[in-house]
């Protein structure tokens, strides 16, 4: 099965990871960008206004996306996925996508939940604060070869 990473991030967490999980798997991973600017105290608040609202942006993909199923990894914005996943989801088959969550408190699996009526996604994967990192990337990688 041919996978591609593709992240989201504000702050480098998620970069950090799909990095790592680059490493991992030896799957590409590319950079997803927006037009907002998320920057400081009021990209923070603009951050959870968008995410609240359901907003989407406009994104670039830095790179191609030439892979049958893609590996989305996305921080969580006032418990909903941002607003760039969001306008990912609306442009690439969700059932081909394996969305891993990057979140403080979000649990993945309370966000699938909510996310199964809107996309029918592949499956989620989460990462927190409360998670060994490196073991969650290996587990990651080991779904994936699954898949």
């Amino acid at each position: 099965m041919n996978w591609m990473i593709v992240y989201f991030t504000r702050t480098g967490n998620c970069e950090r990871i799909a990095r790592r999980l680059a490493e991992t798997t030896g799957y590409p991973a590319v950079r997803m960008t927006d037009d907002v600017n998320w920057s400081g105290f009021l990209g923070f608040m603009k951050a959870g206004f968008y995410a609240l609202t359901g907003k989407r942006t406009k994104i670039t993909v830095e790179g191609k996306l030439e892979a049958d199923h893609i590996v989305l990894i996305t921080p969580i914005w006032a418990g909903s996925i941002t607003p760039a996943a969001k306008s990912f989801l609306d442009h690439f088959d969700p059932s081909k996508v394996l969305l891993v969550t990057v979140s403080e408190v979000t649990k993945a699996q309370d966000l699938y939940r909510s996310l199964k009526k809107k996309y029918n996604l592949l499956g989620v994967h989460g990462f927190n604060r409360q998670v060994d990192e490196d073991q969650a990337i290996k587990e990651l990688a080991e779904k994936l070869r699954r898949v």
